[in-house]
């Protein structure tokens, strides 16, 4: 949760479930004195109980969710009370859209119970009390609690209403979301309940705007920025914008400038020492996918020592285990990390890339059953996990898993990090099967050439991948992956002019430091082999891509 969940008072326990309130829950005792403005006792008696009321509706709403949630066999950590509403923070998602749909249908549902309990209590005391209160006093008493019963039913009203709009991450757009999973798949429905958000949230938006309602609309931030999550594309803009505004080495990060964003961490380690270890292991993330495992190992070691059972950390070395080929001891620090942070879906995933790599076809696809129902919007999961259909023979499933994948982000689908390239290795009658079928639909889809191109090169088909990257290239001329990609096939061909030529022309097109020097690197590795020596630059190049291209590595993304 963000640091300012934090500031609360836990209540206790409920059934396992941590029951906490946020100290803004205060301050709707004045907002109740503005509206209500109590003249006397009564009043201020009456004002109290409703702004007692609303809190134990909204509380009410989340042990609907909660024991929803249980019913459905998922963990809830905690209940979570604040001016803007409530939170039920689940351990993970379901995987079943039908269990998504009960557990967000069962917190209106419970105001549904509550506003009719409301109305009941309202024309019992105006039908067999208020009659018959021959005092004065008495009267006005059962007159005042008979107007507060029937503002907290409204009050539940309202509560249905606004969580039933179809807006996510609101129980409306949870349950529009759920219902077109069903439908129309988790890719399809992404895109269904973002187009549909996006209008009603405007609309609240003017509406907090024309009324002040500054509550409403700090409430509109928060919805906003659960949409984007929707969509990897508008949700990866957003977190450029923020990042560059307030956190420059995560934006170089996201751009895979990782030289520049590894200077700037290496800038906060020293000005910002309250945070040490997680800026160590962000540089040590950087140094991994730029090929530098002994920088990268010691920014982890350092990260250790300060907090030996730092489940990043822990995950950090178990896949710079995983690159050294020491299977045993990388499965150990994931299976710790997974006990330290059991809903953590990177673990899972990370055992079961080298499970594949064993050839365990079998407990492989059970870890990334478990990976995707922890983190179901990541394409690397289903691709991974397609693999492993395949291998099992299960081809039906292996292709709607890449379908799947190319439709939650056809750029991380179709085209591998340079880290993960080695997961084509002796691969390549999967990854035909996979861009084949691609290729099919769109001939002159460049992820898709560029990626059976990396494919084809990493199982030494440097022929088929000078092809692909060619026509890639002819498509895209500006894409730098693509030159040093090509040119590396030359280079193994023995073709030094034509590698010298592509590998110059990365360095020309690229910002991008790491990708700079590795340009460089290669021409000197022209200069130090000639023409001739095609055997010794084949060794040379197959060295060099062992440096950047190891086992999968989950925290890529």
């Amino acid at each position: 949760m963000p640091k300012i969940f934090s500031w609360s008072w836990s209540l206790g326990r409920l059934r396992g479930v941590d029951i906490r309130f946020h100290f803004s829950v205060l301050f709707s005792i004045p907002i109740a004195y503005y509206l209500f403005k109590p003249a006397d006792f009564r009043g201020a008696v009456e004002a109290l109980l409703w702004v007692g009321g609303f809190l134990l509706f909204i509380f009410l709403h989340e042990l609907g969710h909660t024991f929803a949630a249980q019913l459905a066999g998922v963990e809830v950590k905690s209940v979570f009370v604040w001016l803007l509403g409530g939170l039920t923070h689940l351990a993970y998602k379901p995987e079943k859209p039908a269990h998504n749909l009960f557990i967000a249908a069962a917190g209106p549902l419970v105001n549904m119970v509550l506003a009719f309990l409301c109305v009941a209590a309202y024309i019992l005391l105006y039908i067999f009390f208020l009659p018959y209160s021959d005092n004065v006093e008495l009267f006005l008493w059962v007159q005042t609690f008979a107007n507060l019963f029937f503002s907290l039913a409204l009050l539940n009203v309202i509560l249905i209403g606004f969580n039933l709009l179809p807006v996510y991450p609101l129980d409306g757009g949870n349950i529009l979301h759920a219902v077109m999973e069903m439908l129309f798949g988790k890719p399809s429905a992404d895109w269904i309940t973002l187009v549909v958000s996006i209008p009603f949230l405007f609309i609240l938006i003017i509406f907090g705007i024309v009324t002040r309602d500054y509550i409403l609309l700090g409430f509109c931030v928060i919805m906003a920025l659960a949409v984007s999550s929707l969509n990897r594309s508008l949700l990866r803009r957003i977190n450029l914008g923020v990042n560059y505004l307030f956190r420059r080495a995560g934006y170089y990060y996201m751009l895979g400038d990782y030289e520049r964003a590894a200077q700037h961490y290496t800038h906060d380690i020293e000005k910002h020492p309250a945070h040490l270890i997680d800026h160590y292991l962000a540089r040590a993330s950087c140094y991994l996918l730029m090929g530098q495992k002994e920088r990268a190992l010691a920014d982890i070691d350092r990260a250790l020592k300060m907090a030996p059972n730092h489940a990043f950390a822990m995950e950090l070395r178990g896949e710079v285990y995983a690159l050294e080929k020491n299977y045993d001891a990388a499965l150990e620090l994931f299976s710790r990390a997974q006990n330290i942070n059991p809903h953590w879906a990177v673990p899972y995933f990370d055992r079961a890339s080298i499970l594949l790599d064993r050839s365990e076809f079998q407990p492989a696809l059970e870890e990334l059953n478990k990976a995707i129902s922890l983190q179901g919007r990541m394409p690397l999961f289903y691709l991974v996990r397609s693999l492993a259909h395949f291998r099992l023979g299960n081809l039906e499933s292996a292709r709607k898993d890449q379908n799947l994948a190319v439709q939650f982000s056809p750029a991380d689908a179709l085209v591998m990090a340079d880290i993960n390239l080695m997961l084509y290795e002796n691969n390549l009658d999967w990854a035909e099967d996979f861009y084949t079928r691609i290729l099919s639909k769109n001939p002159r889809d460049v992820l898709a050439l560029h990626g059976r191109a990396d494919a084809c090169r990493m199982n030494n088909e440097h022929l088929p991948a000078i092809d692909s990257y060619t026509r890639a290239i002819e498509i895209d001329p500006r894409e730098v992956r693509l030159y040093l990609g090509r040119g590396k096939s030359y280079l193994a061909l023995n073709e030094s002019e034509k590698a010298k030529t592509d590998f110059e022309k990365a360095k020309s097109l690229t910002d991008k430091l790491h990708q700079k020097r590795q340009a460089e690197e290669l021409i000197k590795t022209l200069k130090v082999f000639p023409s001739d020596s095609s055997l010794d630059m084949q060794d040379s190049l197959s060295k060099y891509d062992d440096s950047l291209h190891e086992k999968p590595l989950g925290s890529d993304d």
